[in-house]
């Protein structure tokens, strides 16, 4: 359960807050709202301006720490865990928020790590700046979905490595999905074959992703409706078989209600594709 009391937090195999030798001091960026980026045009030969969508820029947090060591030596060997920890990345990492179930993705920009002779027996500090490109706020918890198409299902499950909650299992080729955040979530969904010509339709807010093709026993389709990837077998670049007007099914806050459909191919013993639906909750 979230709380207000910052609590741990887990950077690659760093713990900092209470139970470790890192203090979280002060923390700034994570409930701001990152700055705007507006669509507003001034309104000619008028007063004021027309306004458009409003969008916001990259998440950048703040995170200081006080570092307390038992001797000189191990508050040396402190301090060097976190500079081997914040190294340049090519890629965002996840900076989990462990009591306030929270992730980001991110990437660290700055580090300080000050020399102070007065304190250097076991008290020393941290000051680092993560910059999150993508502004979104996560549940720890990934969640997951599944259903055969038009045929009533128990679910699939995978062999997941990650914590996950199990949504209700598909019915007549429909999936309850819970979004707990106060933004739309971009799922992850996975077709499965035999299938021909399989669609997704968001049921609660409207609108439906076709794929033309066809997909054989033992292929899978991964769609990412956040980057729009649309990869066979995981890697294999499919996005052109995307129907033209199609709608990327995203999860509004609260309940929502995905519809999978397919045509069973030839000699197929009935209907056993299926769609697997993944998320997180999501907010700003």
């Amino acid at each position: 359960m979230a709380q207000q009391r910052l609590g741990r937090i887990q950077w690659g195999a760093l713990t900092f807050g209470p139970g470790t030798s890192y203090t979280v001091t002060a923390i700034e960026g994570l409930d701001d709202l990152p700055d705007i980026r507006t669509e507003d045009i001034e309104r000619p030969g008028q007063h004021g301006e027309y306004t458009g969508p409003d969008y916001v820029g990259a998440r950048v947090i703040q995170l200081k720490l006080g570092i307390r060591g038992s001797s000189p030596d191990n508050l040396r060997a402190l301090t060097l865990a976190v500079r081997t920890a914040t190294q340049p990345q090519a890629e965002p990492a996840a900076l989990q928020f462990l009591d306030q179930d929270t992730l980001v993705y991110a990437k660290v920009r700055k580090r300080s790590l000050p020399y102070d002779a007065e304190y250097l027996w076991s008290i020393g500090d941290a000051a680092l700046e993560l910059y999150c490109a993508d502004p979104y706020l996560y549940g720890l918890t990934e969640k997951t979905a599944s259903t055969t198409a038009y045929s009533p299902s128990s679910g699939r499950t995978y062999p997941w490595t990650h914590p996950r909650t199990y949504g209700s299992a598909g019915t007549a080729g429909r999936i309850s999905a819970y979004n707990g955040g106060s933004s739309p979530a971009y799922p992850v969904l996975r077709l499965d074959g035999p299938v021909a010509s399989p669609s997704i339709e968001q049921v609660t807010t409207g609108g439906t992703l076709t794929i033309d093709a066809t997909l054989n026993v033992g292929e899978y389709l991964l769609i990412d409706t956040r980057t729009r990837a649309v990869l066979l077998m995981g890697t294999g670049q499919r996005r052109s078989w995307v129907r033209g007007g199609s709608a990327w099914p995203l999860l509004a806050p609260g309940s929502n209600e995905l519809a999978y459909r397919g045509s069973a191919l030839p000699g197929a013993p009935g209907q056993t594709s299926t769609l697997t639906a993944t998320w997180r909750d999501t907010s700003l």
